[in-house]
């Protein structure tokens, strides 16, 4: 058996054993039907046991036997994070929280799939409906459990990172790994905010298959990558078409900038030029489905940018986390103030409670970091055709700050820019260029030759 069909083959391996020990989990907690704590006593062992197969592979890949127990540190405190988020969304917003919703349909859609009811009465699956509806899936699985679901939609947040971490260390080989995984699994923010049941879980999940499809892509495996970006695009579409269709963009750039892949030789450029051809439509068609999205939204794009941006702010800015003027893109001269409050704010000085205040120093401490790195950044900006990943990071990311850059709530910013921050930060992990040391000056032979006679003289 050769080395790649023994990877394969321990791949599938570990999944079936993950996916066994999952199903063999859910299945005991249904027939036994625990509730409240016992579920989580019971489900988060099942949850970490089939992922470690999984932490064991990408250990062998990067060689590096911590990175197991760096993923398993990072689950746990992924799971333990959902429950932070179940116990503030009951006992601090009091159940007035869009998760709660969510639960309370799901419960009632399970018991009517359980019944031999599969009429869901939705009037479409897209958008909060679709989250309704995969909800009221897991519970005719699990039970109507809310703290299963709160950890199961953690769980599925935790695999788009772990995809967007694969992405990195495939697309950025000599990108600082370490320092990436630290970011991206342990900042406050992505341990918190997609770790309940709603629609950044599943955001991230899909972008983290989007994410990994791309790099491979761009590495020399187009179909396969592309089938795969390609799943991922469409779940996102499914709950956020205009997210999809940003990342859509951000993958038709990438590709232009990258190389056909050596090991195809002269069918290489007409390789890159179908798979481009295949991109183009997914694009076209991820147009129109943001069209037909902010259609249902109440918001008409034929009446312009800036109608649109507005009613963007309009619905935004209510609540006790509001802040008045937000930084709306209406022109390319004002990306970069938006950038920053999409980014970095709420600042210090604009936290009125304790919740802003711990997101204001997360804030500041990742301003400082990208102050530090700055020049970091600036080169892996100016080369993307060194690095097309950081084209599509760069693309994602201009379009996100253009299409969120009219929130004018800071609890609304903290939880949306959690679709952001994994891409930024792989700008963050990029090691800088160190510029070669200057060749000595030149000597002159006969300035030397007069300086070692004169020595000699002395001696």
């Amino acid at each position: 058996m050769t080395s790649f069909e023994s990877r394969v083959a321990m791949g599938v391996g570990g999944g079936l054993l993950g996916a066994a020990l999952t199903a063999m989990g859910l299945l005991v907690m249904v027939s036994v039907r625990l509730h409240g704590a016992l579920v989580v006593l019971f489900l988060v062992p099942v949850l970490l046991g089939a992922s470690w197969s999984a932490f064991v592979r990408q250990a062998r890949r990067e060689r590096d036997p911590g990175v197991a127990q760096l993923l398993m540190l990072a689950l746990v405190l992924k799971l333990v994070g959902s429950m932070v988020r179940y116990l503030v969304a009951v006992y601090v917003y009091e159940g007035s929280a869009d998760a709660m919703a969510y639960h309370d349909y799901g419960e009632r859609l399970a018991m009517s799939f359980r019944a031999g009811e599969f009429h869901t009465g939705l009037e479409s699956l897209s958008d909060t409906n679709f989250i309704r509806f995969f909800t009221g899936v897991l519970y005719t699985v699990t039970g109507p459990s809310i703290h299963a679901g709160f950890l199961l939609y953690a769980w599925l947040a935790f695999w788009g990172m772990f995809y967007m971490y694969r992405a990195f260390t495939i697309a950025v080989p000599d990108g600082n790994r370490l320092s990436y995984a630290r970011l991206l699994f342990f900042l406050p923010s992505m341990l918190y905010w997609p770790s309940s049941i709603g629609k950044e879980a599943w955001m991230l999940f899909a972008l983290g298959l989007t994410a990994f499809g791309t790099a491979r892509l761009l590495t020399g495996r187009p179909w396969r990558g592309l089938a795969v970006a390609g799943i991922g695009l469409y779940l996102a579409m499914l709950v956020r078409p205009h997210v999809a269709g940003i990342a859509g963009m951000g993958l038709v750039v990438a590709y232009l900038f990258a190389r056909p892949p050596r090991r195809l030789g002269a069918a290489g450029p007409m390789v890159k030029a179908l798979a481009l051809v295949a991109l183009i439509g997914l694009a076209v068609l991820m147009l129109g489905k943001t069209q037909s999205y902010l259609l249902d939204k109440g918001i008409d794009p034929a009446e312009g940018v800036n109608s649109v941006l507005a009613e963007s702010a309009r619905r935004t800015g209510q609540g006790g986390s509001s802040f008045a003027a937000p930084s709306a893109v209406s022109s390319p001269v004002k990306l970069p103030l938006a950038a920053v409050t999409i980014l970095f704010r709420p600042f210090l000085f604009e936290a009125h409670n304790a919740q802003v205040a711990v997101t204001a120093l997360e804030s500041t401490l990742l301003l400082c970091l990208t102050i530090s790195r700055r020049r970091s950044v600036w080169q892996a900006i100016r080369h993307p055709r060194r690095r097309p990943y950081v084209a599509f990071v760069v693309v994602y990311m201009t379009g996100f700050v253009f299409a969120f850059s009219t929130i004018a709530n800071f609890g609304i910013l903290a939880r949306e820019r959690t679709q952001l921050l994994p891409f930024f930060m792989v700008l963050l992990a990029i090691p800088a260029r160190r510029r070669a040391p200057a060749p000595p000056a030149p000597v002159d032979d006969r300035e030397g030759r007069g300086h070692a006679e004169r020595q000699l003289a002395r001696a």
